[in-house]
């Protein structure tokens, strides 16, 4: 039995190690793995496959069969030679796959945002009086952007479904470009074609996302076209929703909602949200209407070995003030938080609380009138390397904070030290305005990662200034111990984007989810877009898996006995969620709990 046809690791590309001796390595181990798996496939029995496949699966084998014939001498040589030039030729391409073609919207489907308040900071802006009828539809089907590169259209590659039991289900496979390894590019994750109405997050903003090796985790936000619908049914105006998203199936799962957790929080906007020991863990937040309601409260949430639900810490002791937009950082067995707003003041004081006894400790009031303390600012973003806790931009109502010099809470001396950074001197990020920094930046996303030689790098994406009219799609990469910035050149967010999230999902890929759009009709749209980057090469486990998932994302529908005969480390087949099972016609079966900030009432009878 055999999981994928292996040829196929032939186009993953390792273009950083074309030049020294770990690229003949591979090329040698494809070739081995290559001639192996064709002889284990002549022995397979050839009469047990089903003709009721699909069409192109049966294509496939067929032409595989074909090529496995006896041939001459001369011309076995020669199709061995062209082989090893095809290896060669497909380790050292490099095309772009960025995502930078997104098509334009429907204009029914874009939201003007009233800024006469003068203040973004409201996530967002007011719900109109106007009854639409059923906008969460149009916000659901609206999306176009089915593709992430030009490339895409121009390449087909027909694969097959995974071959690892007595039977292969009968499941559509969409036709796709060759598997690709490529660093430092953007590319959209295509997951809308699997799902059903409500089986994916409604397009948001305001929310937090997280990540563990094998999920990815969305918790709140805001739309004010979905808010219009829950106050027409009496529901919460923010999300009141924990969805997951399983990397290696790229399915999405409601795991909690107000129906089945009733203590899920109101405060569900420009919280902040950490994961300890497989728990998620959120601090602050705000409900809606913005500022009026705070929230200073910690949350936990677990979706795992049957103990799923919400739960708010009973904590005592000295509690920080009751804030949104504020930056955590777990560290030993303390949850830092440092920042936020109650929506008319801001702060930078820090805050910890013992996880073990619950219990607050005010660590440091800031004093920016009396000593050299960082100013109060709200949704900047903080990094972490053992000894600082790192404040990236943030700012107010109107004003925002520049990122050549980082203010540092140091977490020993208990004091702040400043850090000045060192620019980009390339062409692509100097300008007279910027001179190779980022520019000053507030509701951006960031993550960080450890990279090989154990320096610690934060990404920074998106975001927007303070006069409400510049807004950010560029990419910048900050060393912490050498504080060099480095802009991405080879990818970029395919339009402006803030008031989105990012995640790491630990092995050196960032994912980049929802957030406000800003096109070039200046108009602005929630998205519930996924995209993810790898921001390093990985270990060479990691891309096989990668490539794997990439041509069989309905790994969850085999046991997990069948896997690891199939060749899969047991590390790797504990990342899929549990096993799925097929309906009577010979289908998957879905999620049954679905969003109810999304489903239309004409189509609420089909779900059930």
């Amino acid at each position: 039995m055999h999981i994928f046809n292996l040829y196929k690791l032939k186009c993953i590309i390792l273009h950083t190690l074309r030049h020294t001796w770990t690229w003949t390595f591979v090329v040698f181990v494809a070739k081995l793995l290559n001639n192996w798996c064709r002889r284990a496939i002549n022995r397979q029995e050839q009469p047990q496959l089903h003709n009721n496949n699909n069409n192109n699966n049966n294509n496939v084998m067929e032409q595989e069969i074909q090529d496995e014939a006896p041939e001459a001498p001369e011309q076995h040589q020669q199709e061995q030679q062209v082989d090893q030039n095809a290896i060669i030729n497909a380790i050292i391409a490099d095309e772009p796959m960025d995502a930078s073609d997104v098509e334009n919207e429907d204009a029914d489907d874009e939201i003007d945002i009233d800024d006469e308040e003068g203040d973004v900071d409201d996530d967002e802006n007011d719900v109109s009086d106007e009854d639409e009828s059923d906008p969460e539809l149009e916000e659901m089907y609206s999306d176009n952007d089915w593709t992430t590169s030009n490339d895409e259209s121009e390449m087909s590659t027909t694969t097959s479904n995974v071959g690892l039991g007595p039977f292969e289900p009968i499941i559509p496979q969409s036709t796709r470009p060759m598997y690709s390894f490529q660093p430092a590019r953007l590319i959209k994750c295509q997951f809308k074609d699997k799902h059903c109405i409500g089986g994916f997050p409604l397009g948001r903003s305001g929310h937090r996302i997280i990540a563990s090796k094998s999920h990815l985790y969305s918790l709140g936000g805001y739309n004010p076209r979905s808010a219009l619908t829950a106050a027409r049914r009496g529901r919460c105006l923010l999300f009141q929703e924990l969805w997951s998203y399983n990397f290696a199936t790229n399915h999405w799962t409601l795991e909690l909602n107000a129906d089945n957790a009733s203590n899920m929080p109101t405060e569900l906007a420009s919280n902040a949200l950490a994961i300890h020991n497989d728990v998620l863990i959120s601090h602050g937040g705000t409900g809606y209407p913005f500022g009026e309601s705070c929230s200073n409260d910690c949350y936990v949430y677990r979706t795992k070995d049957g103990n799923v639900g919400v739960e708010r810490l009973k904590v005592s002791g000295d509690l920080p003030t009751a804030q949104y937009g504020p930056g955590i950082v777990i560290h030993k067995h303390y949850l830092y938080t440092i920042g936020g707003t109650t929506g008319f003041d801001y702060s930078c004081d820090v805050y910890r609380l013992d996880l073990r006894t619950k219990v607050w400790e005010n660590v440091y009031i800031c004093r920016p009138e009396m000593r050299d303390d960082p100013e109060g600012r709200y949704r900047h973003e903080v990094v972490y390397d053992g000894k600082h806790i790192f404040v990236l931009g943030g700012g107010t109502s109107n004003s925002v904070y520049d990122l050549q010099r980082i203010p540092a809470y140091n977490l020993d001396a208990n004091r702040w030290d400043y850090f000045d950074t060192l620019p980009d001197r390339s062409s692509g990020a100097w300008s007279e305005n910027d001179k190779g920094y980022p520019r000053p930046r507030k509701c951006f996303s960031c993550v960080q990662h450890q990279s090989s030689n154990g320096d610690i790098e934060a990404f920074i994406t998106g975001g927007l200034q303070g006069d409400f009219s510049t807004y950010f799609s560029d990419i910048w990469k900050l060393n912490l111990r050498t504080k060099q910035w480095t802009i991405i050149q080879t990818a970029s967010l395919p339009r402006a984007l803030y008031f989105h999230s990012a995640a790491h999902s630990g092995n050196g890929c960032m994912y980049i989810f929802g957030g406000i759009e800003y096109n070039d009709k200046e108009t602005l749209k929630r998205r519930n877009d996924l995209y993810k980057m790898w921001m390093t090469i990985p270990k060479l486990s990691e891309i096989c898996w990668d490539a794997i998932t990439y041509y069989n994302d309905n790994l969850d529908l085999y046991d997990r006995k069948t896997l690891l005969s199939a060749g899969i480390p047991k590390s790797f087949t504990e990342r899929l969620p549990p096993q799925r099972v097929l309906t009577e016609k010979g289908e998957p079966g879905s999620t049954i709990m679905t969003s109810l900030y999304s489903i239309p009432k004409r189509a609420r009878s089909q779900m059930q």
